[in-house]
């Protein structure tokens, strides 16, 4: 089974990410929406194609979220 990180920052403006290997090579990008409610990532590969969609819901007593 293969091992990914993922570096948030705390502040940023815009809500992306990479998805590295063990050998801290980009393996994935995330992108969030910023003022879109509810707040959606799209996980894109190194082509720029589109992998999967992850949905937050929002107002939950605890966070929830759907792929």
């Amino acid at each position: 089974m293969e091992k990914l990180y993922i570096k948030q920052k705390v502040f940023s403006l815009g809500e992306k990410f990479t998805v590295t290997d063990e050998q801290e090579r980009p393996r994935y990008y995330v992108e969030g929406s910023f003022f879109k409610l509810p707040k959606q990532f799209s996980i894109v590969d190194d082509k720029q194609h589109e992998i999967a969609r992850i949905t937050k819901k929002t107002m939950t007593l605890l966070p929830k979220v759907f792929s």
